[in-house]
């Protein structure tokens, strides 16, 4: 049993420095500010690093994020302190306004917490002045965000999963699976704090790790795995057009305080996959990340570059847009869009097209053949299709009120149109220039977004209602 747990210790250790070695994540003699939030991951990595630190004359410490969320966090911030303390690794803590900020920006809390941690690690990387900041995400994690990505109709970068390095933060054990790192634990008899909220189904990420990878095992046992190796050639290609988008980007993006422009003629030369990736880069400029950049974001902004508008714009998350004129494209921040504007409404008697006074902006209405397999197809977020028959008149256009409510397609309930909002993180200061569809007192079609799953075309639809959102 002695000897099974020996190799089990000296097994891992072999491979995580193998993976160290070849992928140059640091260099012997590297001050490391460690992640641990006192869960299995974590402790495992500090264990695992402190292994190391003798042999690879490793500076090592600690950074514990309280988010202040839960009864068990002051327990578990002792816990790891305590821990780090017998390790001998230099303690840090930071207490995170996750709640606060939440409201604040309109992000979901985890979303919110995430966004802290990451602050935290770079600010207490800088002033400790450390050459890398390591976290403990695994090959189960790997798994969990393809499928995820997956789900929200990523794009190639998306799909490609966790980076096992991103500027000074990296990963060792994103090629080791969680049950490794159990086994490890146990050996060693190492604790570490069970998170509650990692088997909170209202998350997405537990209902993929406790519901949808379990199903998917029963249709190929090493779904993981196989998962993790498709993230990794992803990767390859990834790696393969940024390098050519980074050299087309220094030609072709212009930077002017906040805003970042691109000619249109010059997207509009570009293949599809160079030019969905260098709007892509001028989103991820702009915006420091691509959490809630989709894909249909992406071909959207690109079908418009190539297209025959002469302007318009589409509403992206966290406070930005992309606009355009007949001879470029911008991204920018919305705080650079016109102030709110005041409540509107039309009526349509009949399909014609609607010009929006107030915002200056029209929606288009045509009656055509249904075909619910074209309506599957539409990439571009400003049209829609509905089912004409399913329809009573007059509609109205006018923009959000209180206690709004609407049921996405595809979802099984309702939800308020101020939710809606803010889940998609469309800032305040532009919902109001937003137009709804409504037919009696139901929302048929919130433009540039999603149809009301009332009125979706299906199998014995004959006739659609085609709108169209021109900004």
């Amino acid at each position: 049993m002695i000897q099974g747990k020996k190799n089990i210790k000296s097994g891992l250790l072999l491979s995580v420095e193998a993976f160290i070695k070849e992928t140059g994540l640091f260099e012997p003699g590297a001050r490391i500010l460690i992640g641990v939030s006192g869960g299995p991951d974590s402790m495992a990595l500090l264990s695992i690093l402190a292994e190391m630190r003798s042999k690879w004359n490793l500076d090592l410490m600690v950074l514990h994020c309280h988010h202040g969320l839960r009864a068990a966090a002051d327990e578990e911030e002792a816990f790891v302190r305590a821990w780090s303390k017998k390790l001998g690794c230099p303690f840090f803590s930071r207490k995170l306004p996750v709640r606060t900020f939440q409201r604040e920006s309109g992000k979901s809390l985890q979303e919110a917490a995430r966004e802290l941690r990451y602050r935290a690690f770079l600010g207490v990387a800088k002033l400790k002045k450390v050459d890398r900041v390591a976290l403990g995400h695994t090959a189960n994690d790997q798994a969990e965000e393809v499928l995820i990505g997956l789900i929200r109709g990523a794009g190639l970068g998306g799909l490609a999963g966790i980076p096992v390095r991103r500027g000074p933060i990296i990963r060792p054990l994103i090629k080791t699976f969680r049950k490794e790192l159990l086994d490890y634990l146990s050996a060693q008899k190492i604790p570490f704090k069970e998170d509650a909220s990692n088997r909170d189904f209202r998350y997405l990420r537990a209902r993929v790790r406790h519901l949808l990878l379990p199903e998917l095992k029963k249709y190929s046992p090493n779904i993981l795995v196989q998962i993790n190796q498709t993230a990794g050639l992803l990767q390859k290609d990834d790696e393969y057009i940024q390098e050519k988008v980074d050299h087309l980007a220094k030609r072709i993006l212009s930077f002017s305080g906040h805003k970042i422009t691109i000619n249109r003629s010059d997207l509009a030369d570009l293949p599809r996959a160079l030019g969905s990736r260098l709007i892509q880069k001028a989103i991820l400029t702009s915006l420091g990340h691509l959490r809630h950049i989709r894909a249909v974001h992406i071909l959207s902004i690109l079908a418009a570059a190539q297209g025959n508008r002469k302007q318009g714009r589409i509403i992206l998350p966290e406070g930005w847009s992309a606009q355009w004129d007949q001879e470029r494209m911008q991204i920018i921040p919305v705080s650079c869009d016109p102030e709110p504007i005041k409540p509107f409404v039309y009526a349509i008697e009949k399909p014609r097209e609607i010009f929006v006074q107030e915002t200056g902006e029209r929606v288009h209405f045509r009656k055509i053949k249904a075909s619910f397999e074209s309506s599957l197809s539409i990439q571009d977020k400003n049209r829609a299709r509905v089912d004409f028959d399913k329809l009573v008149w007059p509609l109205l256009i006018r923009n959000k009120r209180p206690g709004d409510r609407f049921r996405p397609l595809g979802m099984k309930g309702s939800k308020k149109v101020s939710r809606y909002f803010m889940d998609r993180k469309i800032p305040k200061a532009i919902r109001g220039r937003i137009p709804l569809v409504l037919s009696g007192e139901k929302i048929v079609w919130i433009a540039g977004m999603d149809i009301g799953q009332a009125f979706s075309l299906d199998s014995h639809s004959t006739r659609a209602l085609e709108m169209e959102y021109l900004k």
